[in-house]
């Protein structure tokens, strides 16, 4: 952050570099916690079970009551620093596993075992809010009272629901994956291998017409090309973005599957600096009969073998293959994804201080970095944010 004065007074001044780390205390650190962020998949957060999670540079226990309703504390136990998160759910408290220290899920402390005097209050222990939303689990680290939760209406409508079981933990900044969600141009080049084995592929090998707008919810870039429908990326400030989702519907008896087309939420969450995660939902308009055949194949389609990709796509950064000699067995999906992860993780690392020289076709990572450091200037000044708003309708963004 850079230092500019005026006649009245020295302000802050703030620069792409801001925009890079989230710890306790920055900048984009204090924008993100302004939001409610997701920390896991609800199925995966069992009742009776405690789990760690690091979210933007920060520990934290995430558990569910016995009651179902999920709850989350500070990290470490006050009395000797040990994880709680390796303690016992109790009702809707948390017994830490070193010495039995018991903990509601309002941090309070309600046991401390062989002490005799009363409990002291430096024993009370951080807790942040938490709550159930569209099969995630989010969590809300910002300071005082939270916001009320984010919706997003066109995934409330009836119909399939389902966070993916494939969570991407990639070794990159969190930004690399948010300024890729409004780099429309990168497609052309980034995804012609997946793109050359789909049918019909030669149209999406044309450079389209691009167009990038501030909207009440975050951008809206446009993609233009001669003899096909306009298509939409929308990117819901801080850090989502919403594209089509393509997925397969078993058959009825004695059907073949069908493709089906919905929506997709990515959720971009830093880990660290140089970590970040991604929770995805998709969405589809079923009807009741269709969601029962969806439920029905769910286990077979879980199985995208992400170890295996993540080894490829690393083989390729080190030089030891290349995307174009791999097996013609591999999905589309799956050589689409190995091509993303290849240039966002091999970036150069954003917190070294990147050079980039932006041109015309990246309208959309300008205007998504112009308004982030907008909001990072007025949090850096006291003056009041944006309030993003999702409205409904914007089902059918880009494929």
């Amino acid at each position: 952050m850079q230092l500019a004065k005026t006649e009245s007074q020295v302000t802050l001044k703030v620069t792409d570099k801001d925009l890079y780390s989230t710890n306790p205390g920055t900048l984009a650190g204090r924008y993100l916690r302004h939001h409610w962020q997701p920390v896991g998949r609800a199925r995966d957060i069992a009742a009776g079970r405690a789990y760690p999670v690091q979210v933007m540079g920060e520990r934290i226990t995430v558990y569910r009551g016995e009651s179902g309703r999920v709850h989350a504390l500070q990290a470490y136990c006050p009395h000797r620093a040990t994880l709680l998160s390796t303690g016992w759910v109790e009702g809707e408290a948390l017994r830490c596993r070193y010495h039995g220290w018991q903990f509601g899920e309002d941090g309070s402390c309600l046991e401390q075992p062989g002490k005799n005097d009363a409990i002291t209050r430096a024993a009370h222990i951080r807790a942040y809010p938490a709550q159930d939303y569209l099969d995630l689990v989010f969590v809300y680290l910002g300071e005082g009272n939270p916001p009320p939760m984010r919706r997003f209406p066109d995934f409330e409508r009836p119909g399939v629901l389902e966070a993916s079981p494939l969570i991407e933990r990639w070794p990159c900044n969190v930004f690399n994956r948010i300024d890729n969600a409004c780099d429309i141009a990168h497609l052309i080049y980034t995804h012609r291998e997946s793109t050359s084995r789909a049918p019909d592929f030669h149209w999406r090998l044309v450079h389209p017409s691009l167009a990038s707008e501030e909207t009440e919810y975050g951008t809206r870039t446009c993609e233009i090309r001669p003899g096909r429908p306009i298509s939409y990326a929308h990117f819901h400030m801080p850090n989502v973005n919403q594209v089509r989702a393509r997925g397969v519907l078993e058959g009825a008896p004695g059907e073949p599957p069908r493709p089906i087309l919905g929506d997709r939420l990515f959720f971009r969450v830093p880990v660290d600096d140089e970590h970040c995660v991604s929770y995805v939902v998709d969405h589809y308009a079923l009807t009741p009969e269709e969601t029962a055949r969806h439920a029905a194949g769910r286990e077979q389609r879980q199985d995208q073998k992400l170890e295996f990709l993540h080894k490829t796509a690393e083989s390729v950064l080190r030089g030891e293959a290349r995307l174009e000699d791999l097996k013609p067995g591999l999905s589309t999906y799956q050589i689409f994804w190995m091509e993303d992860y290849i240039v966002q993780v091999g970036q150069q690392p954003a917190p070294e201080g990147r050079s980039e020289q932006l041109v015309r076709t990246d309208s959309g990572v300008a205007l998504l970095r112009r308004i982030w450091r907008r909001e990072l200037q007025a949090l850096a000044d006291g003056t009041p944010l944006k309030n993003w708003v999702t409205p409904s309708g914007l089902s059918g963004g880009a494929e």
